[in-house]
């Protein structure tokens, strides 16, 4: 698993929304730094990895529901869906790798028993043997393990076309423009020039406008 980017220049005596805001802009850096391998179907570990950095802008935009509304809520139900389908491909993942192993194992077994054979046997029986282990029997578990690893990989890339068309609706609708909006620091709104002399008073107490209006 990768790790979480750091968020420098948190301010403990700083506003909960500026900090808030901060975290949110590296975790959504964090997220869009995988953009370039979602085209890869076969980057297994970027794909889980970019599983984990939504989580962790999910957690970020729940965490601070406070700050960040309704548009933050509207992010959070967007990220879910992506968790979703990387979830279903890393799981499919997962899978692969378990029938992977056993059939590995499975073969491993049936190659030291047909050594085994051959070497206990005369060399007369050598091409019976050997024709015999060329030709598996129907119940020879790695048919069964083959046809489960078709079906693992068909779903894998059943879900990883729905993220793909899901990453691009998303796009196509804003969500990284809306997740930068959220993670925006608003500016300081300055004063028009002249406003603030208003409301100096003269030695009398009474309130006076800037200079320029009086000269």
């Amino acid at each position: 698993m990768s790790r979480a980017w750091p968020v420098d220049d948190l301010a403990p005596d700083a506003p909960l929304a500026e900090n808030a805001r901060r975290i949110l802009a590296v975790k959504m850096a964090e997220y869009y730094s995988y953009g370039p391998i979602v085209p890869r179907e076969d980057a297994v570990e970027a794909l889980h990895d970019l599983r984990i950095a939504a989580k962790r802008l999910r957690y970020t935009l729940e965490l601070f529901r406070a700050v960040f509304g309704k548009e933050g809520a509207t992010q959070i139900d967007r990220v879910k869906e992506i968790q979703e389908e990387l979830g279903a491909i890393h799981d499919h993942d997962v899978r692969i790798g378990l029938i992977e192993d056993e059939l590995a194992a499975v073969a491993g077994e049936q190659a030291a028993a047909v050594g085994d054979a051959l070497a206990e046997a005369p060399s007369r029986e050598h091409a019976a043997i050997t024709a015999s282990a060329m030709r598996p029997p129907p119940d020879d578990p790695r048919r069964g393990l083959i046809a489960l690893l078709g079906r693992q990989h068909a779903g894998r890339r059943e879900h990883y076309l729905a993220f793909r068309a899901l990453w691009d609706r998303l796009a196509a609708d804003g969500m990284r423009a809306d997740l930068a909006a959220l993670s925006a620091a608003p500016l300081p709104v300055a004063p028009p020039a002249g406003l603030h002399d208003l409301g100096r008073s003269v030695p009398d107490g009474r309130p006076t406008v800037g200079a320029s209006a009086v000269s």
